[in-house]
């Protein structure tokens, strides 16, 4: 992932009340496109060139995110929304790679991708089967910007739990359930998701489900699906993590964590 600094010259600095709100929309619209990633960015007066105007700066996954051609509907809406106001896009620039980020899926569709999240994630939630590597949302998701969005939306609520479970202080119990049951009803979001971003995309789309606690060992091992109760367990686990993997249910999943 790379950090871009984005610089917009403003012609009409008499707006700028109006402008900082109009800027924070287009922010939030690139995140739901996947354009940018995180929830912190920084809004601040710049010059450029002479010119006077208003920067943020952004963790993209790619060098060419922000290109307009990435750019979904309401991205669009925000950024004519924003030039009605006095402010022009005019550049962005790459300040340099993040050598601590994930290294984002460059080639065009892989042969099956896998919905997955962690608290420590800071990346896209959709993930190639082949390296487990992050796929830009905007590279399959742009035409369906409400699915994007939902994507985004489904990430946070996981992300929260995970956080809560790990930190195992309060509402602990609540929120390993909401990742490792199949009834909750983080799980039923995220899994109805994974069949809208295949049906949209034609790329077979797995659902990650967490597993900690159980018995032991060897009645891990023996664990079936929880949905078709279809034999699961893979012969060598993928990524080192995966030991499970039902093809006819779209799910993966680990032995528990207690037991590796």
């Amino acid at each position: 992932m790379y950090l871009v600094e984005v610089f917009f010259k403003n012609i009409n600095e008499d707006n700028l009340p109006q402008q900082i709100p109009l800027i924070n929309q287009l922010i939030d619209q690139w995140r739901y496109n996947g354009q940018i990633i995180g929830r912190e960015i920084p809004v601040f007066v710049a010059n450029q060139e002479n010119e006077r105007g208003l920067a943020t700066r952004v963790i993209c996954p790619e060098q060419q995110s922000l290109l307009p051609e990435y750019n979904n509907a309401e991205v669009n809406r925000c950024l004519a929304n924003i030039e009605n106001c006095g402010l022009i896009l005019h550049s962005f620039q790459i300040v340099g790679e993040d050598l601590n980020s994930d290294i984002t899926y460059e080639d065009k569709k892989p042969d099956w991708q896998i919905l997955y999240t962690t608290y420590l994630q800071v990346c896209s939630p959709l993930h190639s089967g082949d390296r487990l590597a992050p796929i830009p949302l905007y590279k399959q998701l742009k035409d369906v910007p409400h699915l994007s969005m939902d994507v985004i939306k489904w990430q946070e609520n996981w992300q929260a739990c995970d956080q809560l479970q790990m930190n195992a202080v309060a509402l602990e119990s609540q929120a390993l359930r909401e990742i490792s049951d199949i009834n909750s009803r983080i799980f039923k979001h995220g899994y109805s998701l994974t069949k809208e971003i295949e049906e949209h995309t034609g790329v077979p789309t797995y659902y990650y489900l967490y597993r900690v606690g159980g018995k032991n060992l060897a009645s891990e091992s023996a664990r079936h699906c929880p949905i078709c109760h279809g034999d699961w367990k893979l012969a060598q686990p993928l990524f080192d993590q995966f030991h499970f993997k039902c093809d006819h249910c779209r799910l993966v999943s680990n032995i528990s964590w207690n037991f590796l």
